[in-house]
C-alpha cells in the first residue's frame, strides 16, 4: 500500500506507490481544447501520465501518450496522431481544488507524428506553449479519487497549520512534508 509514515509532519511514497496514486487519481482520458493560431484548434487527448523519481531534490520526470487532432479555418486537417510528451516537473498541491497539479514544468520533449512539413514549422512552437498551459492547468490526481492521499495531506495540514505541503524526492522516494511557511529558504 502506501510507503511508510516517518512522523507527523512527512509522509514517504514508493515511485510504484505514487504511480497508483496517479493510475487512480487522474481523470483519463483528459481532452484538452488548445487555441494555438487564430484559425486552428487542436483537441489533446492525454492518458494517465507515467512518473518516475529522479534522484534527491530533483524534479519528477513525466511522460504522457496521448493523440491529437487539428481543425484549420473550421475544417478537420488531421485524423487523431500520436503525441508523446516528457517533461520534469515539480508537483502543487491544491486544497481549494483538493488536487495535486504539476508545477514549474520544463518539457524536453513534445512530439507529433505530422507529415506536413508545413503544419509542422506552423504548429510545434505554438503548440509546445499551449500545451504547458494545459498541462499547468490539469490535475495530476484528484484526491476525491484518491481517499488515502486525501487523508494523509488533511492530516499533515492539520498537524502543522502553520506549514505548506511541499513534494521532495529524497532516497529514491517522492517526500510529501509540511515546512514552514516562513519565507526563509536555504535551498541546497
Amino acid at each position: 500500500m502506501l510507503g511508510g509514515c516517518a512522523g507527523n509532519d512527512r509522509e514517504t511514497y514508493s515511485q510504484q506507490s505514487f504511480q497508483k496514486m496517479v493510475d487512480a487519481g487522474f481523470l483519463s482520458p483528459q481532452i484538452r481544447s488548445l487555441d494555438m493560431l487564430p484559425v486552428m484548434m487542436v483537441q489533446l487527448y492525454l492518458e494517465t501520465p507515467q512518473i518516475f523519481i529522479q534522484g534527491d531534490g530533483k524534479p519528477l520526470m513525466f511522460h504522457i501518450n496521448g493523440k491529437v487532432d487539428a481543425d484549420v479555418f473550421g475544417g478537420m486537417v488531421t485524423e487523431k496522431l500520436p503525441v508523446q510528451v516528457t517533461g520534469f516537473t515539480q508537483l502543487k498541491y491544491s486544497t481549494e481544488d483538493q488536487a495535486i497539479y504539476f508545477d514549474q514544468i520544463d518539457f524536453m520533449e513534445a512530439r507529433i507524428d505530422l507529415e506536413v512539413a508545413l503544419f509542422k514549422t506552423m504548429i510545434v512552437d505554438s503548440f509546445q506553449k499551449a500545451l504547458l498551459k494545459e498541462l499547468a492547468a490539469m490535475p495530476l490526481i484528484s484526491l476525491e479519487r484518491t481517499p488515502e492521499l486525501a487523508a494523509t495531506l488533511e492530516a499533515l495540514s492539520r498537524n502543522n497549520e502553520e506549514g505548506d505541503i511541499r513534494f521532495d524526492t529524497r532516497d529514491g522516494s517522492l517526500v510529501v512534508e509540511v515546512v514552514p511557511n516562513k519565507k526563509e529558504n536555504n535551498s541546497g
